[in-house]
């Protein structure tokens, strides 16, 4: 039977929608929604490997069809030279971007239903090889893109502040110096991996850089306890304001600034209540401070000559 409310939809999603909230599956694409025959040999509960290619092959075609009614040649899917994109690929793209996802590294190993060693030791024997691979590569590739992010903003002549600032501009000159260009083999993302003065995460929701040393961050409740290991990774929902590896160049200036006109909005229609009123002059103000010290005390790259 049905159940739930479905929403002010109409024709080809409210259809789709139904088909779906009428399954008692735990499953979003349990095999019992698909009409072709399954081998009698096929006794999973979920579509088969081969209806699931299909169905990624139809998409991009829909897809393709669509972006070229509305005329906008550039978001057609191009063909891979790889050939067909199946669901082993497609579940590396997925990887992609559930990693680049504030937490998104702790998402990916639950979504894919396996933990590697050095977030749960105890969970070990749930790891497998080629988990660990795409993990690595993601964690690898997120942070390139994040350091070749930061050359780029340094090199368009950006400054710097906060209390990790000569190790951001030093990261992101040895990143140069070692990477530039992009990495082409495993030993080369690997040793990114294991560089610590090359551990730069890009904070979105906290408008800043978290460059990260295990010692020094107040995000990791367990920091400094005995017979505890030291987080590999930041843990972006502890962000803590008075951390040593904060840094933040004027991008996240521009957009501390952005925020804060958002808030006067927000403050001059007069229709928030009191409480909340009061909250987003707090917010305001420690913003505000946050631009005001950014502009008293950023540095270039060329005048970091101590790293801390």
């Amino acid at each position: 039977m049905c159940h739930g409310k479905l929403g002010p939809v109409g024709g080809p999603p409210l259809k789709k929608f139904s088909s779906l909230r009428c399954s008692p599956s735990p499953l979003l694409f349990p095999r019992e929604l698909s009409k072709s025959a399954k081998p009698c040999a096929y006794v999973g509960d979920a579509i088969s490997v081969r209806t699931a290619n299909a169905r990624i092959a139809r998409f991009a075609a829909w897809a393709n069809t669509l972006a070229v009614a509305h005329e906008r040649d550039h978001e057609v899917i191009p063909a891979d030279p790889d050939g067909a994109v199946t669901l082993r690929r497609l579940r590396r793209t997925v990887a992609w971007f559930i990693n680049r996802q504030p937490g998104g590294r702790i998402a990916l190993v639950v979504q894919y239903g396996h933990l590697r060693a050095s977030l749960a030791e105890s969970y070990g024997g749930r790891s497998r090889v080629d988990m660990l691979q795409i993990l690595d590569l993601e964690q690898a590739l997120a942070t390139a893109d994040t350091l070749a992010a930061a050359a780029e903003r340094l090199d368009h002549g950006e400054g710097v502040s906060g209390p990790a600032a000569t190790r951001y501009i030093a990261a992101t000159q040895e990143f140069q110096a070692a990477y530039t260009g992009g990495f082409a083999s495993k030993r080369q993302y690997k040793a990114l991996l294991d560089n610590p003065r090359l551990q730069v995460f890009d904070h979105p929701k906290a408008l800043l850089t978290c460059n990260h040393d295990p010692l020094k961050a107040l995000c990791d409740p367990n920091r400094g306890k005995p017979g505890t290991q030291p987080q590999r990774t930041p843990s972006q929902d502890r962000c803590h304001s008075a951390c040593a590896n904060i840094s933040r160049t004027d991008t996240h200036i521009e957009r501390i600034q952005v925020e804060v006109d958002r808030i006067d909005v927000e403050i001059t229609d007069g229709l928030v209540p009191l409480p909340i009123h009061q909250r987003l002059r707090q917010r305001q103000a420690t913003l505000n401070e946050i631009i005001t010290r950014h502009q008293a005390t950023r540095i270039l790259p060329n005048s970091s000559e101590n790293t801390q």
